[in-house]
């Protein structure tokens, strides 16, 4: 099975909204098999432009949890929190990951 890949690029406007933001929705990610495998700034671009400060990639057992995260009415209910704390863009991917 392939795993299904959360990628969010996020500016932050509200750092302490975010925190709090963050801590709900990690306990949420955690119900549905989320691994974080990024969370950090985007200090160093090396070619071309950025289009975020920050980046956050989650990988979850498959498509089918990261949507199911995505509509957990928990999380519906803290998205309003991360957009009032932040600028994001977000998408889903799947596939696999080599290791």
């Amino acid at each position: 099975m392939r795993k299904g890949y959360v990628i969010v690029l996020l500016d932050v406007i509200d750092e302490a909204a975010y925190r709090r933001y963050a801590q709900q929705a990690t306990e949420i990610e955690t119900r549905y098999g989320a691994v974080p495998l990024v969370v950090s700034d985007c200090d160093e671009v090396v070619e071309g432009t950025w289009p975020a400060e920050r980046i956050v990639i989650l990988e979850f057992p498959s498509m089918d949890d990261a949507r199911a995260w995505y509509a957990d009415p928990g999380y519906r209910e803290i998205i309003p929190l991360r957009h009032g704390a932040t600028v994001t863009k977000m998408l889903f991917a799947e596939g696999f990951l080599r290791r």
